[in-house]
Order: C-alpha cells, then sequence, then structure tokens
C-alpha cells in the first residue's frame, strides 16, 4: 500500500479537485441543457424522478460505507489481507442487497398511485437499472481510493460525467425525459464495462456471511448517518417536490445548482482527510494524533469556500439573466443558499471526523432531531404563503443548527463546551463576505457593476485567505511549493525542445 505524505495528499488534492469541479460542471451544465430545453414543467418532472436516483445511493445497506471505515483502519493496522477478503465478500453482498432494491423499485413504478410515477414509469425503471450500476461503479472507486489511486478515481468519474451527458443530452432531443434516463443508464454501464474487468483481476466475489455481517454491523450505521445526511441536504427539494407546483420544483433546482458548487470543496477534501484519518486512528488508537488534520482542513475550508461561494453569486446572475430568463426568480435564492452551503460545508468536515473516531451515533441522534423540525418548517411555509424564500431561509437555519452541534460534538473530544461554541463562532466570521456579496443587490440595480464589485470583494478576499493561510497553516505553502516545482518542470522541458 502507498504511503502517505503530505505532498501526495495536496498533489493528488489539486488533481481531484479539478477533476471533480469538471464533473460538478458537466453535471450543471447538463441540467442547465435540460432546463433549458424541456422549460419549468418537464424539468420539474426529471427533477422529481432523479430523486429516486439520489436515495438509491443508499440501495447496499451499508455495504460501501462499511468497507470504507474498515479497510483503512486495517490498513493502519497492517492486516492488509483481511482488505483484500472484504472487498471479495463486499462485492457479492452488495450486488445480492442491491438487487432486491432495484426490485422493489421496479414494482413500485408500476403499482404507484401517484400519477408523475405512472406516467413516467419506464423513466422510473431506467433510474432503477442506474441505481444497479452506480453501485458497482462506486464500489471500483471505492476500491482505487483504499489504493491510494485517487487521481485514476476521479478521472473516472469525469469519464463517466461527459458520456452521461453526451447521451443524456442527444437522447433527451428524441425522447424528452425519458431519453434522459436512457442516456443515464447506458453511461454507467459503459463505464463499468470499462473499469470493472481490472477490479475482477484483484478481487473475486465471494459468499462470506460472517465478513458481510462484520461490514453491515458497522456500515449500516454510517449508511444511516449518510441517509439522513443526504435526506437533510435535500429536504428543501423534496418539500418543494411535494407541495409546490413542479415549475417551481424546476426554478428551485437551478438555484440549489448553483448554491452548491462551493460545497464540493468539502466533499472532496473529506474524501482524503477522512481516509487518512482512518488509518492514523488504526495505526496509533490515539483520537489526539487526529485534531491537526481537523484543525487545517476546517481553515482550508472556512476561507476558501467563501471565494468560491463569492464568485458563483457574480457570475449566477448575467449568467441567468443571458441564458435562462426563464429562471430568472431563481437568484432571489442563491445567495441565501450559497451561505447556507458554506455551514453545510463546515459540516461534512466534522462529521467525517466524528465517523473516524466512531462516534457516528451523534450524527445520527443530530439528524433525528432535526428532519422533522425542518419538515414541519417547510410546511408552515407553505401553508403560510412564504414561497420558495421561505424555504431557502429553513435551508440555511437548517445548515447553521447542524453544523453548530457538530462543532460541539466535535471540539467536545478536546476542549470545553465554552471553547468549542467559540471555535463555531470564529469559523462562522469567513461567510460574513459571503453575505456582503449578495447584499449589493440591495443598493446596486446595475447587473455589470454588482458583477465587478463582486468579484473585486473575492479578489480581496483570496489575498486575505493565502496570507492567512500561509501564517496558520502547512498546506499553502506546499501547494504553492508543488506547483512551483510543476512550473520548473515543465520550463525545462519547453527549454530541451528549443
Amino acid at each position: 500500500m502507498m504511503k502517505w505524505s503530505r505532498r501526495k495528499i495536496l498533489s493528488d488534492f489539486s488533481v481531484a479537485l479539478i477533476a471533480q469541479y469538471l464533473t460538478q460542471f458537466i453535471l450543471f451544465f447538463r441540467n442547465f441543457v435540460f432546463a433549458k430545453l424541456l422549460g419549468p414543467s418537464d424539468f420539474g418532472i426529471y427533477a422529481s424522478i432523479f430523486l429516486f436516483f439520489s436515495y438509491g445511493t443508499y440501495a447496499n445497506l451499508g455495504i460501501i460505507d462499511g468497507i470504507s471505515r474498515i479497510a483503512p483502519y486495517e490498513i493502519g493496522s497492517g492486516n492488509e489481507k483481511k482488505v483484500k477478503n472484504l472487498f471479495g465478500a463486499g462485492l457479492f453482498g452488495l450486488n445480492f442487497i442491491t438487487s432486491a432494491f432495484v426490485v422493489a423499485l421496479v414494482i413500485y413504478s408500476i403499482i404507484s398511485p401517484f400519477q408523475t410515477i405512472v406516467e413516467n414509469r419506464f423513466s422510473v425503471i431506467l433510474t432503477a437499472l442506474s441505481i444497479l450500476l452506480n453501485q458497482n461503479f462506486l464500489f471500483v472507486i471505492l476500491y482505487l481510493r483504499i489504493k491510494h489511486n485517487f487521481k485514476k478515481s476521479y478521472i473516472l468519474q469525469l469519464f463517466q460525467a461527459i458520456l452521461d451527458f453526451t447521451l443524456s443530452v442527444i437522447l433527451m432531443l428524441k425522447f424528452k425525459v425519458l431519453g434522459i434516463f436512457v442516456g443515464m443508464m447506458l453511461g454507467f454501464l459503459i463505464t463499468l464495462l470499462f473499469s470493472f474487468k481490472d477490479l475482477l483481476k484483484e478481487i473475486k466475489p465471494n459468499f462470506n456471511l460472517n465478513l458481510v455481517k462484520e461490514i453491515l454491523r458497522i456500515g449500516f450505521q454510517i449508511l444511516i448517518v449518510g441517509f439522513t445526511y443526504g435526506f437533510l441536504m435535500s429536504l428543501d427539494k423534496f418539500s418543494v417536490a411535494n407541495l409546490f407546483e413542479k415549475s417551481q420544483m424546476g426554478i428551485y433546482s437551478i438555484a440549489v445548482g448553483l448554491g452548491v458548487i462551493p460545497y464540493f470543496i468539502s466533499s472532496t477534501l473529506g474524501q482524503f482527510i477522512g481516509q487518512r484519518m482512518l488509518e492514523e486512528f488504526g495505526r496509533s488508537k490515539l483520537k489526539e494524533n487526529l485534531k491537526i488534520f481537523l484543525d487545517e482542513s476546517l481553515l482550508v475550508l472556512a476561507f476558501i469556500t467563501p471565494l468560491v461561494s463569492i464568485l458563483t453569486i457574480a457570475f449566477a446572475e448575467p449568467f441567468i439573466y443571458l441564458f435562462l430568463p426563464k429562471y430568472e426568480e431563481s437568484l432571489r435564492y442563491v445567495d441565501k443558499l450559497a451561505i447556507a452551503y458554506y455551514f453545510l460545508s463546515l459540516g461534512a468536515i466534522l462529521g467525517t471526523f466524528l465517523i473516524s473516531i466512531n462516534q457516528q451515533i451523534k450524527i445520527l441522534i443530530l439528524n433525528l432531531s432535526v428532519i422533522p423540525i425542518v419538515l414541519f418548517l417547510n410546511y408552515v411555509v407553505y401553508k403560510n404563503n412564504l414561497g420558495l424564500l421561505g424555504i431557502a431561509y429553513v435551508t440555511f437555519f437548517n445548515f447553521f443548527v447542524r453544523t453548530f452541534f457538530l462543532f460541539i460534538f466535535s471540539y467536545g473530544n478536546y476542549a470545553s463546551l465554552l471553547s468549542s461554541i467559540i471555535s463555531f463562532a470564529k469559523f462562522s466570521f469567513p461567510s460574513v463576505p459571503i453575505l456582503f456579496a449578495f447584499a449589493l443587490k440591495f443598493f446596486i440595480f446595475d447587473v455589470y457593476l454588482k458583477f465587478y464589485l463582486r468579484i473585486l470583494i473575492s479578489l480581496v478576499w483570496l489575498v486575505f485567505a493565502v496570507y492567512y493561510l500561509l501564517r496558520k497553516t502547512q498546506i499553502v505553502s506546499n501547494m504553492i511549493e508543488i506547483i512551483s516545482s510543476k512550473i520548473g518542470v515543465y520550463l525545462s522541458r519547453i527549454s530541451d525542445l528549443f
């Protein structure tokens, strides 16, 4: 197994982050094309059916989550033979369990009492098949990351996104909503055929009930945490889909698609840091050794995420006006969601830390406590005609409160309650530039002047963030060192040509 080094982590993270954002750009551009050509109503139908695929991520009941938790720990403990056996048993268990879920979803599409499902039954069936294919694809990605082959895993995801985009758009032009799901299914099938053969050269599926039980014992807990977390993330869309008109779902989906962009920094970093935490915890069994990973990760997110948020807000307005004028209403919600996702980004790293030290039960209790409150608040918003703006404010409340408690749970392992609250207050401060960037719309009405001022704010914040992180962490200085060495290599190669 390849050894960790700060240089390797930052190098892989840089490639992964670029690939992740290219992937998300493709997915966003795909949704932009869908929204543009389908219109708010059909796009709302697509977004509603796609929720099945989103929730289908949890169809394996925790096989992937369990392996992702156990394998790095066993590697840190020096037990790599068990890791290989875990993957063999996990591959069999994943396909058996997910196939049962797929059959249940197909049956539901046939007997569903909901008109939208009845009229789009074949789209739901294709979604069910895509879930099975995607589960196996995620298994391949997990195996590559456990082997520290992060670059290949993200490049594969990028390839799948490009294929999905190409096939879905072409088929949508002919078959509309149905064509999108045909393209999605074919994209996963082709990518899996391309990547799965390499996995099978090293891992053979085997029925080992004891290992499957061990995986599920830990994985199911993490899956429930992940499911409730995913449900919390999508409670706004869930409520809009069930309470509002389909055209409103289309408009709100565009706002979420823009607002969520900064979050992908956190999700990408979490995959690196989470595995590193688990391997270190497996090696030392000491929570104290994980604190530096938690502190530095939060600092980087707190100062880099606002930069992406401000740029998102800056570009969203002219983009919507020029290319999606029918979705102009979504601009009322993008800025609120950008701040909401700032806090969600911090919470994601805190959750990764708690899972690494086997305290996921705290996250589960928190999620189960927050879900009914948010659902109730969304219903109150609907009954009082507060519209999508009210939903956006409830979403901010959801992410803010959840992250506040995660700070207390996480830093409670190292400090007092008061110190944990002070830490949360300090990490809340970097969200102020985002607030300032969207507040410009109350004073300046010229679209392009607002755009330039927001770009200026982002540049000022970038200078401050780099200066602060250079003083407080080793991450920025290491990244500058890596970039400098890469540039030196490339310049040397160019000079050799002449």
